[in-house]
């Protein structure tokens, strides 16, 4: 249930990304509605159209797209979700102008292509609206959870006066922290975890990076090695989940070995060099 649930919301903030009101959305249903009707009716003109419409939607919205392209292609499921439009356009072009043509009177059809033209107005644009862009650091679509601490960390680099400073921290934040901000170096990247070095080989880890990997998977039981780890990496800043301790009823460390608790957020501890 919960996933399905989380599949549906994903669903949901796709289409608010792509521009998609609850108006058009209606409309869009309500032409494929009537597009299903003529072919039912044996108007094979409609046909093809309605098949191409239905295709092209199930591809982009549909929860086995999401699921799959989300996981294997992060963060393209969400980038690519505009291209519900393309079956929007022709099948409203469509409806409205088959009905269009069946208004016999003149001013009629004048009414309705006024009336037409309302109905779109009211239903919304098409183009992107302000909350696909609430704020230019999210245009790479980064999780609000992870968006606001890495807000954080950047305020902490350019409060320290560092150009550049390298982080270690859990996969979801490593994940988007050199396109949230470049000046925030990683101790390895997602090809680590992920699998999937690159063809060029520009990644190639020490046996450390991956040891750092591991730690971090289960910082409670290595949280003694990790100030001494993340010293020999060079890092200046270490970031841990509280749950993994809240899960192992402990508590978390005041200090990583030369690393000291400055922040304790909703759900991560940031630790600073400090020696």
């Amino acid at each position: 249930m919960n996933n399905l649930q989380t599949m549906l919301q994903a669903i949901r903030n796709a289409f608010t990304l792509a521009g998609g009101t609850p108006g058009l959305s209606a409309l869009f249903l309500a032409g494929l509605i009537a597009l299903w009707n003529a072919k039912s009716e044996q108007k094979k003109d409609t046909e093809l159209l309605f098949r191409y419409a239905l295709v092209v939607l199930l591809l982009i919205i549909s929860p086995p797209y999401l699921y799959l392209v989300g996981r294997l292609f992060t963060g393209y499921a969400i980038n690519n979700m505009f291209l519900w439009l393309l079956p929007l356009t022709p099948v409203l072009l469509k409806v409205f102008s088959d009905a269009a043509g069946a208004v016999q009177n003149r001013g009629n059809r004048v009414a309705f292509v006024l009336a037409a033209a309302v109905l779109l107005v009211l239903a919304g644009t098409s183009s992107f609206q302000p909350q696909s862009w609430r704020m230019v650091d999210n245009h790479y679509y980064i999780p609000e959870d992870t968006l606001r601490v890495l807000q954080r960390i950047r305020q902490i680099r350019l409060e320290r006066g560092q150009e550049e400073m390298v982080i270690w921290g859990p996969e979801q934040l490593m994940n988007y922290a050199r396109s949230y901000d470049d000046g925030l170096l990683l101790v390895y990247g997602r090809d680590l975890w992920e699998g999937t070095p690159d063809s060029e080989m520009h990644q190639i880890y020490e046996a450390e990076a991956y040891n750092a990997h591991l730690a971090m998977g289960d910082a409670p039981v290595f949280q003694e090695h990790m100030g001494p780890m993340a010293a020999e990496l060079g890092c200046d800043m270490v970031i841990l989940e509280k749950a993994p301790f809240e899960e192992a009823q402990q508590p978390w460390p005041e200090m990583l070995g030369d690393y000291v608790l400055q922040e304790v957020l909703e759900k991560e501890l940031i630790y600073v060099y400090r020696p």
